[in-house]
């Protein structure tokens, strides 16, 4: 038995997200259409992140059984390119032996957040708009909430409490701030992710800045799990999944880094 696995890259905008849904679009819905055709047969694919409506990818790793491997994986994704809508792409394609879960086997995902601090039309849709002075100083108060998430956490009160799996605990091994002109990214890399963790994380981040939330309260809220003030998520248009970290056995073209 060999596993298909695929890199993908799309604009989150006009879709209702990763997971298959009836009767609205989404990735995953228009990734399987295409490989129903391809293979003359239903198939299921499993995504590494199951990206909410209107959050984007640059390396999503999506992995799925057919019932032939009559195509080469690079044939493959050409063929899907050509099916695929505008905003969908596959990066690169791989052919495992056995079986690999994308969801369950990956090792760990890096996500990004976008920050412009003026309006921009062509920026709105891939961006959450934040008129604040971007410079240096800000940068560094937002680091300092930042690093409060480094390290394994209970993150139920960053989360849906209805959405919560069993253990709530992740290990976040990079938080951090950066200022690229305007903007204001923020990357995080960890072993795990909770539903809405990422923009709950940052929207309470930007609640200290606004001085709506204490620093001492997302420490708290770390500690114990328990949402000790309730504040804003983030928007989902400013949110990227940059990068699934595959087994190392997995070593076909597959990730697209930027």
């Amino acid at each position: 038995m060999k596993t298909y696995v695929l890199s993908i890259s799309y604009d989150g905008t006009n879709y209702f997200g990763w997971q298959k849904q009836p009767n609205v679009p989404t990735i995953q819905g228009e990734l399987e259409k295409c490989l129903r055709k391809l293979f003359s047969a239903d198939i299921k694919t499993v995504g590494a992140s199951r990206t909410d409506r209107g959050v984007h990818a640059l390396g999503q790793i999506v992995s799925f059984e057919a019932p032939s491997e009559k195509y080469p994986p690079q044939d493959l994704a050409r063929r899907l390119n050509r099916m695929l809508p505008p905003d969908i792409a596959v990066n690169g394609a791989a052919l495992v032996e056995g079986k690999f879960n994308a969801r369950f086997d990956s090792k760990g995902k890096i996500y990004k957040y976008r920050i412009i601090t003026r309006k921009d039309p062509f920026r709105i849709n891939y961006a959450f708009l934040w008129e604040i002075l971007p410079d240096e100083n800000l940068v560094a108060r937002l680091n300092e909430t930042a690093r409060m998430f480094l390290g394994e956490h209970d993150f139920s009160a960053f989360s849906i409490v209805k959405d919560l799996p069993e253990s709530p605990l992740c290990t976040i091994t990079r938080s951090e701030w950066r200022l690229e002109g305007d903007e204001l990214v923020y990357l995080i890399e960890g072993n795990r992710f909770l539903h809405k963790m990422v923009r709950a994380s940052v929207g309470a981040m930007i609640e200290v800045i606004s001085g709506r939330l204490e620093i001492s309260g997302i420490k708290e809220m770390l500690s114990t799990g328990r949402r000790v003030k309730e504040f804003r998520f983030a928007p989902p248009q400013g949110l990227f999944l940059v990068k699934v970290n595959v087994p190392a056995e997995i070593k076909p073209p597959l990730q697209r880094e930027s």
